[in-house]
């Protein structure tokens, strides 16, 4: 299996990162792509996502009524599953032969499980002809022994947000070191009015996303992560949950959890994504963005994204490719994603008629696209994630240590990257 990695595509302000590969093939076709809404008699198209933000759920509507307007004789059945349960359903359509037509998938997670699983359906044979395939950076595609198998259409990645009427309450500036930040945080817990930091702890792979770039900030990634980095890190975790800087309920939560909680108004900062940008206007106080706070060797996160696949099993694949043309793919469906939910594109030409940089919310997200991680080249990468939020969860919740964490995490890490293979 392999890999493909940052390529970087220009914006107005600057440029974006983004990630890569994923495996399938079979089905039959009634519709050609770009036959303008010409179906072959009433027909259902079936999409499953995982989308929880208000954001990604008002684009998604907005995007398949764009589908809908270009084929008024196709009936759009949208499918909400859990996020977990998302992998082992499309895994089981191995065996009952029926699936999705489209299904959005957590690419950076689950690529080495779904990759040659015979779940999904290989669209090179339409991104070839896809004419506008130029507008985007190569690694939109995931490939998986020469065939794609997931598209994307935008990325997402981690930065700071901050209450900015709490912060000049309490007479401090948003920080911008992982130094600042603590000092920071400890002044939000001293004053006593807010609670300092929202952010996942939930046992899983979102919780890795959003803690290890204090990690990568000190240039140590899932290749060459050491259990004396790794102390540094859930020691300082450890020393935010003993102190209640941050709540203990906090080791359950999901990205979405830890959002709730800061729109409030009640917390002074929250670590999460750019796809929490469109529920800003909803808060009844100020909130500011900034970058991940940096640490030796600056400030690093990953990407990530949803990557969208056609089913293996799907009866009408051409169909299914023009529901991603047209409601991902496409400029206009580029351009609702991102105005809903702050996701930011993929496609040059939106990137640079948007001027991304007009909006300063968005800004640190942009800039971090363009000096991101780098994810390994590895069939078990998600495992190391999950070893490592595993980890971070138990501090979080005093179950262990952050030198015990430590230990555990690094040594499950080390095993994972040598069944996948030891490769980075």
């Amino acid at each position: 299996m392999r890999q493909r990695r940052t390529l970087i595509g220009a914006s107005a302000m600057t440029s974006m990162l983004l990630l890569a590969a994923c495996g399938g093939g079979g089905g039959d076709t009634d519709t050609e792509p770009g036959s303008d809404g010409e179906a072959d008699g009433d027909q259902t198209l079936t999409v499953w996502s995982y989308f929880t933000t208000p954001g990604q759920i008002s684009a998604l509507e907005e995007q398949n009524a764009l589908f809908e307007a270009a084929y008024p004789e196709v009936t759009l059945e949208s499918v909400t599953l859990p996020g977990d349960q998302v992998v082992q359903r499309l895994l089981s359509t191995a065996t009952t032969q029926d699936g999705p037509d489209v299904v959005f998938d957590n690419v950076v997670v689950d690529f080495p499980t779904l990759a040659g699983s015979g779940v999904l359906y290989d669209m090179s044979s339409y991104w070839s002809e896809y004419e506008d395939a130029e507008q985007f950076p190569d690694n939109a595609t995931w490939e998986y022994e020469g065939g794609i198998y997931n598209v994307m259409s935008y990325t997402n990645l981690l930065g700071l947000y901050y209450n900015a009427d709490a912060l000049a309450e309490i007479g401090i500036e948003p920080p911008t070191t992982i130094e600042e930040f603590d000092t920071a945080l400890n002044a939000v817990h001293e004053d006593g009015r807010y609670t300092p930091l929202a952010l996942s702890g939930a046992p899983d792979v979102g919780t890795a996303w959003v803690t290890f770039p204090q990690l990568l900030g000190e240039g140590v990634d899932y290749c060459n992560i050491t259990v004396e980095d790794t102390t540094e890190v859930f020691s300082r975790v450890e020393s935010w949950a003993d102190s209640g800087i941050i709540p203990q309920d906090a080791a359950t939560w999901d990205q979405t959890d830890a959002w709730q909680p800061f729109m409030t108004g009640n917390y002074a900062f929250a670590i999460n994504g750019n796809w929490q940008l469109g529920g800003v206007p909803d808060a009844d106080f100020e909130i500011g963005t900034t970058r991940y706070p940096a640490g030796s060797e600056g400030s690093h996160v990953f990407p990530g994204g949803e990557g969208i696949a056609i089913g293996e099993f799907s009866e009408n694949p051409d169909l299914a490719w023009a529901y991603i043309e047209t409601a991902f793919m496409s400029a206009e469906g580029s351009e609702i994603n991102y105005e809903h939910s702050g996701q930011i594109p993929m496609r040059a030409d939106v990137a640079e008629n948007l001027d991304l940089g007009a909006n300063e919310l968005v800004i640190p997200f942009v800039e971090a696209a363009a000096e991101t991680g780098t994810w390994p080249a590895n069939e078990q990468t998600g495992e190391m994630q999950l070893q490592f939020g595993q980890a971070v969860s138990a501090v979080i919740s005093g179950q262990s240590s952050g030198a015990e964490a430590a230990e555990a995490a690094v040594t499950a890490i080390e095993e994972a990257r040598e069944a996948g293979g030891g490769g980075c």
